[in-house]
């Protein structure tokens, strides 16, 4: 058995979770090198606080949205100023961890429109249409139509080169991206996603 070992404990109140403690149990031991055995001399045991911690501070808002960008990683040079900080305002608007831009409405999760794109950059419509055709052709944002029955919504999604709301690249985000992001990703990895991609393929023929 190791010397210690954690396990998490759920504070309870009227069946909902107030917190969770991280519980470490250290157990000390004595060996006797003549008999061979070993006894349990000691146990403790003490709650670690897992929002906080002394030396790495208190964890914020680890349930919250977000969306992050990278140092190493800049903008194209066509962007000026003003572009960037729309970019940056609409990074804001990525539902969860899609990198979609999109919001909770009415049956669900609703993407952006050009002209509530354009309300939250604060340009006329048609001017938000020539700022995300631009968008587009630096490869920042993507557009996709999506078929639902008879009509078709235009989903926009962020290249997570520039900015990424999750910790994790799915598969479907890779492809999206797949021209611009295979600079950066391993070859181990365009391997793994192109063995998911043949899967995929293969259960589409037989209509699985």
């Amino acid at each position: 058995m190791p010397p210690y070992f954690c396990r998490r404990d759920d504070i309870y109140y009227g069946g909902v979770i107030l917190s969770k403690k991280l519980v470490r149990e250290t157990n000390s031991t004595v060996f006797n090198p003549h008999t061979g055995e070993t006894t349990l001399e000691k146990k403790e045991i003490s709650f670690l606080n897992p929002w906080f911690d002394e030396e790495k501070g208190y964890l914020l808002w680890p349930r919250k949205n977000f969306a992050k960008s990278y140092q190493t990683i800049d903008f194209p040079k066509e962007l000026n100023w003003a572009e960037r900080g729309r970019l940056a305002t609409l990074a804001k608007k990525i539902w969860s961890n899609t990198n979609m831009l999109g919001y909770r409405g009415n049956g669900g999760i609703r993407p952006y429109d050009i002209k509530q794109i354009g309300e939250i950059i604060g340009l006329k419509e048609r001017a938000a249409g020539r700022f995300m055709r631009k968008m587009e052709l630096l490869k920042i944002i993507k557009q996709i139509p999506v078929k639902f029955g008879e009509r078709t919504e235009i989903q926009y999604y962020f290249n997570p080169v520039y900015y990424f709301s999750n910790s994790r690249l799915s598969f479907n985000l890779y492809l999206l991206f797949r021209e611009e992001l295979d600079v950066f990703v391993p070859d181990w990895v365009k391997k793994e996603f192109a063995g998911i991609k043949t899967t995929k393929d293969e259960r589409n023929k037989v209509g699985i």
